[in-house]
């Protein structure tokens, strides 16, 4: 997810969201809700995709990791719209958490909609922001699928 604007509703603009890793679940502010256990599980997982992955993960964590400096997203944000300073960004609003599933048989992020179910029930993993871009056709292949389990 790039570098975007979102101007709130008492006009104030705020850059962002954007994705960056958590370092454990709900990483929401600082190092509150630090649990060491999943910090292990994740920096373990990471410098093992680090060595072994098959979409350049080193990549991608050296441009996110970047993501954590004000400077460099102010300088993402500017490529976007004039007169974008660090010095107007003080503080870090709060993140959401973005979701990404992790394929650990194939040891890949899965980068699109994975669709599982039986006969009595559909389940919709790795919803990844779709946002207004594809949700009502979205919305319309599910429900097709779960058209197709009654029939």
């Amino acid at each position: 997810l790039g570098v975007h604007f979102t101007v709130t509703v008492d006009n104030k603009v705020k850059v962002g969201p954007t994705a960056i890793p958590a370092l454990w679940r709900e990483q929401y502010q600082g190092v509150s809700n630090f649990k060491f256990n999943e910090f292990l599980e994740i920096v373990s997982r990471g410098t093992g995709l680090l060595f072994s992955s098959n979409f350049n993960f080193m990549g991608l964590a050296r441009d996110e990791i970047k993501k954590y400096s004000r400077v460099y997203m102010s300088s993402l944000a500017a490529t976007l719209a004039h007169d974008i300073k660090p010095e107007n960004y003080k503080r870090w609003g709060k993140p959401g958490i973005r979701a990404q599933l992790f394929n650990i048989k194939k040891r890949e992020l899965e980068m699109d909609f994975v669709i599982q179910g039986d006969s009595k029930s559909l389940h919709i993993l790795n919803a990844v922001s779709p946002g207004f871009t594809c949700c009502f056709p979205f919305a319309s292949f599910v429900c097709d699928k779960i058209q197709e389990k009654l029939t």
